[in-house]
């Protein structure tokens, strides 16, 4: 149904409870797991799929933005989709699963709510208590991704760390991008992005 890259085939062969999408500007991390997102949606009926991130208008321009996209590029999504209440920002599916997109200003309103897939878009904007709270509701998996600008608690409380079976950290995968893996971009992109200093 999509055009993807090696990127989405990453998030979607991952079979860990939490999938980090590390990577740099225009890698297809959020656009990929955002249509990973709708194929869960369609796939397996009456999911409850949340996609937060620091605030609503971050993720207006974020992956709320690139679910628009997928939507207007992907004509058969419309077979599938009952409803898109854009006032409430939630797409409800015909096989009653549902996409909502949320933010949360503290960890007690991260409490509110369950869930069988979270998606957290740009995971360094907030903070790890939130996560938590968001994360031990969530049933099925989670995906976080951002751009590695600096050390954040992924990296303490995620990546690289085993300890203890009941943990969060006891199944993650960690997937680093960047612009190469997005063949969807034109060599002229490729080479600003290259630019960057």
């Amino acid at each position: 149904m999509f055009d993807v890259t090696d990127v989405f085939f990453a998030n979607y062969n991952s079979t860990a409870k939490v999938t980090v999408n590390q990577g740099g500007t225009s890698s297809s991390k959020t656009y990929s797991i955002c249509q990973l997102l709708f194929l869960k949606a369609i796939n397996e009926a009456g999911m409850i799929i949340t996609i937060t991130g620091e605030s609503i208008p971050n993720l207006k321009k974020g992956a709320y933005r690139d679910c628009e996209i997928i939507f207007s590029r992907t004509k058969e999504l419309a077979n599938y989709i009952s409803f898109w209440n854009k006032s409430d920002r939630i797409i409800y599916f015909k096989n009653g699963s549902l996409i909502e997109f949320v933010s949360n200003l503290d960890e007690q309103s991260a409490k509110n709510g369950k869930r069988d897939y979270l998606f957290v878009n740009e995971a360094n904007g907030i903070d790890y208590a939130i996560f938590f709270q968001l994360a031990i509701r969530t049933r099925k998996q989670i995906y976080i991704d951002y751009n590695p600008s600096a050390p954040f608690w992924a990296h303490d409380k995620l990546i690289g760390t085993n300890e203890d079976s009941n943990d969060l950290s006891a199944s993650v995968k960690l997937i680093i991008s960047d612009h190469r893996h997005n063949n969807f971009l034109s060599e002229d992109e490729h080479r600003k992005i290259e630019g960057i200093k």
